[in-house]
């Protein structure tokens, strides 16, 4: 269970959104994850294990809402040890890159970086995934729907009937002095949807140009209908590498500096959405985080991260007869500073963000600081 109190957010006003009519105060407690699991697992003599896991999410970003985050089957063998095989199915975690299939419990930053939630957003999709490990190497593969569950169009639902093909290959290498590597490479590939539209009939539209409410026939316009437009499918891939070096300082604890990069076109499903039908062209994203975490003895941690997502490497709009480029860049620099006691931990982290969809005094596109101060109580069982 995870308890958060927003103490501060530039991003917050005490007023609702015109459209929605949802509240934009963002200073206030919310409980991010609240998450309950059940496993069972049975090994099978000669023939490996059988197991099976549900696990159920509770949570008030967007009010009180209780969902099922993960239920899956699954066969391993060999049955003990690390696995040189291991077949899932059914709503599992993206094995793409080292921040995707992370578990919430153990991830010393409060959340994802940009490019991850934007590319795949609440992190589980359905399908089926095999992994396994053999030496150094370290190999997950998965046929999966394509519409994770956090996607903000589809929100889990396949809107085609193909799949997509993701996994990643990577190594573990033990050094000296108590030194640990790790890193990989993942891909991804699959089909996206623009979704098409309905035929419309003509209309007639009455503007009263001299305000006397007195309908004439000079202000009779009739707005024409339109013919349906079909949905049409596109292709989407994305392309990753991760690195990961771990440490033991002797006096202070362990420690761990990492790196993780993202290439991908048409993949947004989080942030700024990708339908390059309605742009006309392909969009190309970019993310890359790269931080450092710490033990200070055994109740302490500290860590800090620099995370930037660029969601439209080739946006830009009409200013007049000019043509500009627009910056879509998320970043964030975020330092935090943990107490750690028996199962449960306190985190205190500040982000200092930047987002790209502001506006200036003048109506034009501005970078807005959109920093935030937030603590969050955890406690796992």
């Amino acid at each position: 269970m995870q308890v958060d109190a927003v103490a501060f957010d530039q991003n917050s006003v005490d007023e609702l959104e015109p459209n929605t009519r949802e509240p934009l105060n963002r200073e206030r407690f919310v409980i991010p994850r609240g998450r309950l699991r059940a496993e069972a697992r049975r090994e099978v003599p000669g023939a490996g294990a059988l197991s099976t896991a549900v696990e159920a999410d509770l949570n008030t970003i967007d009010g009180p809402l209780a969902r099922i985050l993960a239920a899956q089957v699954g066969w391993t063998y060999p049955a003990r040890g690390t696995p040189l095989v291991a077949v899932t199915a059914g709503l599992f975690r993206t094995p793409f890159g080292m921040e995707v299939p992370m578990s919430e419990r153990v991830k010393p930053f409060l959340e994802a970086p940009s490019f991850a939630r934007a590319l795949f957003p609440g992190n589980y999709d359905t399908g089926v995934t095999a992994q396994g490990a053999y030496g150094l190497a370290r190999w997950q593969v998965a046929i999966v729907n394509g519409a994770p569950a956090g996607d903000a169009q589809w929100r889990g639902r396949d809107p085609t009937s193909s799949y997509d093909l993701v996994g990643r290959l990577g190594a573990v290498v033990d050094g000296p002095r108590r030194w640990r590597f790790a890193g990989g490479v993942s891909a991804l590939t699959g089909t996206g949807l623009h979704p098409g539209k309905g035929p419309t009939k003509d209309e007639l539209q009455w503007v009263d140009d001299n305000q006397d409410g007195i309908v004439q026939l000079p202000e009779l316009q009739v707005l024409p209908g339109s013919p349906a437009q079909p949905s049409l499918t596109f292709e989407r891939q994305a392309l990753g590498a991760d690195v990961q070096a771990h440490w033991c300082l002797c006096r202070l604890g362990e420690g761990m500096a990492f790196f993780e990069v993202a290439l991908a076109t048409n993949l947004d499903r989080g942030l700024v959405y990708a339908d390059p039908v309605s742009a006309k062209r392909d969009l190309r994203h970019l993310g890359y985080a790269i931080g450092v975490v710490q033990e200070v003895g055994k109740r302490f941690l500290v860590g800090i991260r620099y995370d930037r997502y660029d969601a439209d490497r080739d946006a830009f709009e009409q200013q007049g007869f000019d043509i500009v480029n627009v910056n879509k860049i998320f970043s964030t620099l975020g330092a935090m500073a943990t107490v750690r006691w028996q199962n449960a931990r306190l985190l205190v982290q500040y982000d200092q963000e930047r987002n790209p969809f502001g506006r200036g005094d003048d109506g034009q596109p501005i970078t807005r600081r959109a920093d935030k101060l937030t603590i969050r109580a955890q406690v796992g069982f």
